[in-house]
């Protein structure tokens, strides 16, 4: 489980993105630049065929009833 630290970070992090230069770059340019960087890790195919699928509980939920009008 995270620490608050870790957790005060990643949403720092997240805050920093200029999401506007995100969306305009294209799938081979987002590649480019995660191969660029160095704390970056992409997988291969054989290791992303190795991994599961797993869908949290709490995004499994249904969403509650709507109160009846």
């Amino acid at each position: 489980m995270p620490t608050k630290k870790q957790l005060e970070e990643a949403d720092r992090a997240i805050r920093e993105v200029d999401w506007e230069k995100l969306r305009a770059m294209s799938d081979e340019e987002i590649i480019a630049a995660a191969r660029a960087d160095p704390d970056s890790s992409l997988p291969t195919d054989e290791q992303l065929a190795e991994f599961d699928l797993v869908i949290p509980a709490k995004s499994r939920r249904k969403p509650p009833k709507e109160a009846a009008e």
